[in-house]
């Protein structure tokens, strides 16, 4: 009874073997070792930045201004830039669509007109309100950008309206941007009810592009053949006019045994008259059954 109570009668237990020692690499990964393995699981994106910025720059003045007209033409006529109190543009640069003659008319409408900045934090934009468009000055890479001393600051959740550039869109409304992530990151700061219009040239669409968990849509895609997603418009529906049966024509008829069946047609024409109808039509059926 003692043994079985007593621990110095218990069985031995073997120590369990010491794990090996992980060897410590001469040269442990640094910053922008992660990176570029980041940017290595995209490494489609960089192959189509460039293409499609090639396509884009292929694209002669003439064809360039007229879809940049038929293209601002299409936003103002857009329900959700009409709605809208303050709009993001972005500052045109290069061969992208160009958004001054926009800019313009909107503020003519009494629109607010902001800009995005550029931060030294990388993927951070700040937003400013300008009242010209001399309040833009060149920033970095020669895009320009506000100038604070003449702009006033905006907080994201104030827009109601943001235009976003990209090198190209789907029909499905996915994005590909220039790498930076800014509007990535600006739309996870802007409301939910705040409309975001990507603009292109149709050259720029694509019918497949891959994407993360951190890439935005936007609600609709602007370019100079059409609006995506693309909604037709409701079919126009041409009321047909019924003519009723004057009430004695089938007892004035020189036949008198078919009046039986005459009658039957002529009430279920009546009644299909009545469902056929439209609403004025019914209306108007209701007053002389009254009067009768």
């Amino acid at each position: 009874m003692e043994e079985a109570t007593d621990y110095r009668f218990a069985t031995m237990l073997e120590p369990e073997p010491e794990a090996p020692i992980a060897e410590i690499a001469d040269d442990p990964p640094v910053q922008e070792d992660i990176v570029a393995a980041a940017e290595a699981q995209s490494s489609v994106k960089p192959a189509l930045r460039t293409a499609i910025r090639g396509k884009r720059d292929a694209m002669s003045d003439k064809e360039r201004n007229s879809g940049t007209r038929r293209i601002v033409e299409r936003l103002l006529q857009h329900p959700d830039v009409h709605r809208a109190k303050t709009v993001l543009l972005y500052a045109s640069y290069g061969s992208e669509v160009t958004t001054d003659d926009l800019a313009k008319e909107l503020m003519k409408r009494g629109k607010l007109v902001a800009y995005p900045k550029i931060t030294a934090v990388a993927g951070l934009m700040t937003l400013w309100r300008v009242k010209n468009l001399d309040a833009l000055i060149p920033h970095k890479m020669g895009i320009r950008a506000p100038d604070v001393t003449r702009s006033t600051p905006i907080e994201p959740i104030t827009v109601d309206c943001v235009i976003y550039p990209g090198l190209a869109f789907t029909k499905g409304l996915w994005r590909l941007g220039q790498g930076g992530g800014y509007y990535d990151r600006l739309s996870t700061k802007i409301a939910d009810n705040c409309a975001r219009i990507g603009v292109c040239f149709e050259t720029q669409i694509v019918d497949d592009l891959p994407h993360y968990g951190h890439d935005a849509q936007v609600h609709w895609v602007v370019t100079e053949a059409t609006v995506y997603p693309f909604v037709p418009d409701p079919p126009v529906i041409i009321p047909v006019a019924v003519h009723k049966v004057p009430e004695g024509r089938i007892e004035e008829s020189s036949h008198p045994e078919p009046q039986a069946k005459d009658q039957g047609a002529s009430a279920a024409i009546a009644e299909n008259a009545t469902i056929a109808a439209s609403p004025t039509d019914l209306s108007l059926s209701l007053n002389m059954t009254d009067k009768s």
